[in-house]
Order: C-alpha cells, then structure tokens, then sequence
C-alpha cells in the first residue's frame, strides 16, 4: 500500500468512526449510519470491489455458522443482561435507556416489525459498517500481528459503543463490551462476516423480546434480587 493510499484509508476510518460517534451522542445514529453505508458503497465503487471485501464469502457450512450464531448470540445476549448490563449500570450509576422498545410490549405487531428491522438494517449493516468495513479497513493499516489486532479490536468496540450513546452512558459501556465480543468473533472467524452477523441478529431478537415480555428483568431478579432494577438489551 503506497503512502497516498495508507493516508486515504486512514482518513476514511477515523472520518467515519467520528460520524458514527458524534451522530450517536447526539442521538441521531440513524443519520450516521445512513451517511457511513454511502460512503463505503463509494469507496467499494472506486475501488471495483464487492461485498466480498468486507467479509461477506460464503461459509463452509451455512447451517453450522447459522446454528452457533444462535448459541452465541443468545448466551452473549442472556451474559448481557445478567452480568454486563447490570455491572454497567452500577458503574455508570445510570440506567439503559430502552424507549425506543416501548411499543413493542404487549404488541406482537411491532414486535415482529422491530426483529425483522434487526436483522435487514441492524445485524446486516452494523456489521458490514464496523466489523466488515472498519476493522478490515484498519487491520490493513496496522497488520495482522497479535498487537494490531488487539488495539483494532479495542478501536473498533470503542467506537461501536459510542456510537450508541443514544442508550446513555450504560449503554455506551454494555454496547462496547458487546462489540468486543463481536470483533473478537469476526477476527477468529477469519475475518468472515457471516458469523458476526448471525450473532448479532440472535443478540437482538432476543434481547428485544425479553424486553417486550420483561423477561429481562425477571431474569435480573432472580440472579440479583433486588439490587438490580434496570435492565434489557
């Protein structure tokens, strides 16, 4: 990679993690999202590139990576809101802001609309954003060593939380966490993105139904007891 390249690669991640960050904190993630997926449709453009570059190759076996997806993604979820979320807002001595589910307790309707919007925009775009995009964007800059991978992985969780500061403090915490679960799964993956995917689209669903029902609670309860009173995902 000659030094125009490193320095045009290197603007483009840190210019879109700032997007995504300020866009976050200012509770209009929609907009930097939005803004991210096209500028990297015009990067993949320019470059004569497809979505194979952000990790989207076929696996060796779809029904196995779909299957652990769901064994990850619902034990990170149910580690989430047992350990992580709870520890969050201990720390940040705030609570998750989850208004945004409100509609969905109670209404099947908007429940199902609400899974189906995880896994076409979220799992799909999220991922290709900060795991398939960023951290193959960054891995490229800084190497494959052991080292480089670490400080890419903590970058891109660091900025995969903040982007989410719509959730407020606890959520940035919890969010981050997560996303270094996701990297770290994306990284052992081989840098494919079809199980970041899966897992992250289990993340939510479940999340978002045990929110709907408050199950997340009840669950926070039954580990906690008392101590706990906020909770989901």
């Amino acid at each position: 990679m000659d030094d125009l390249m490193v320095w045009i690669s290197l603007g483009l991640v840190l210019g879109i993690s700032a997007l995504l960050v300020v866009t976050g904190l200012k509770k209009k993630p929609g907009i930097g999202i939005v803004l991210a997926v096209g500028i990297i449709a015009l990067v993949l453009w320019w470059r004569d590139q497809g979505l194979g570059s952000l990790g989207l190759r076929a696996p060796e076996n779809w029904w196995a990576t779909l299957g652990l997806g769901l064994a990850l993604g619902a034990g990170i979820q149910l580690l989430s809101v047992v350990l992580i979320e709870p520890l969050s807002e201990k720390l940040t001595h705030r609570q998750h802001d989850h208004s945004v589910l409100a509609g969905t307790k109670g209404n099947w309707k908007m429940l199902l609309l609400w899974i189906v919007t995880v896994w076409v925009l979220v799992a799909f775009v999220e991922e290709g954003v900060y795991r398939g995009f960023l951290m193959t964007e960054t891995a490229w800059l800084l190497g494959f060593g052991r080292l480089a991978l670490i400080a890419n992985l903590f970058f891109s969780s660091l900025v995969f939380g903040l982007s989410h500061g719509y959730q407020g403090r606890a959520g940035i915490l919890s969010t981050g966490i997560v996303g270094l679960l996701l990297g770290l799964i994306f990284i052992r993956s081989g840098f494919n993105l079809w199980l970041p995917v899966f897992v992250h689209g289990f993340i939510d669903t479940v999340g978002i139904t045990m929110i709907a029902f408050g199950w997340d609670k009840t669950l926070q309860r039954w580990v906690w007891g008392g101590a706990v009173e906020g909770g989901g995902a």
